[in-house]
């Protein structure tokens, strides 16, 4: 069977966009993880998120084997002429870690680092910390949690101290006010 030119031209140009695609994920990934692993780093404050859940949360979750995931985000302004343009992220962005909830419901951040060139390129070492918590998403593949963040502040308002966010399930009506 022939296929017209524009066909051909529509087959060839899907399979080099994905092959494009694959080395630049994989590119950006490795790198990443080179830089984590070889480079000079600097430790961030430590700190924890004390996930308190709704009952209806506490439940579902439960009764299928879901945990709570919580995502640090660290970014920050850069010095004149080191940043560059990231969105949602601030000019220079120092990477995220990630902590599964304890038994506590308690993610604690106690060995996280950011690379130093990046550290280096801020214009202020008192960097901005996005926390992000959702459902782990192993029982399920959607988040099933609603949260009181993101929460961005400075890491100094972070540093040694443990900070509460409460979540609830996706949908779950509001709790009437005691």
């Amino acid at each position: 069977m022939a296929h017209s030119p524009l066909t051909q031209f529509g087959v060839v140009t899907a399979k080099l966009s994905l092959i494009f695609f694959t080395f630049l994920l994989v590119g950006s990934c490795s790198s990443r993880i080179a830089q984590e692993v070889t480079g000079k780093t600097v430790e961030v404050p430590h700190f924890a998120i004390a996930v308190k859940l709704s009952d209806q949360a506490e439940k579902r979750l439960h009764s299928i084997g879901e945990s709570v995931l919580v995502i640090a985000y660290f970014d920050g302004d850069a010095l004149p002429g080191q940043g560059k343009y990231n969105p949602p992220n601030r000019d220079v962005f120092l990477g995220n870690d990630q902590k599964l909830v304890d038994q506590n419901s308690v993610a604690r951040f106690d060995d996280s680092r950011v690379p130093l060139s990046d550290w280096k390129r801020l214009s202020d070492k008192n960097f901005f910390i996005t926390i992000n918590t959702v459902s782990a998403r192993k029982a399920d593949k959607n988040n099933l949690l609603e949260c009181d963040d993101p929460i961005s502040r400075r890491i100094e308002s972070f540093r040694g101290k443990t900070i509460e966010v409460r979540c609830k399930l996706i949908a779950e009506p509001l709790s009437p006010a005691k």
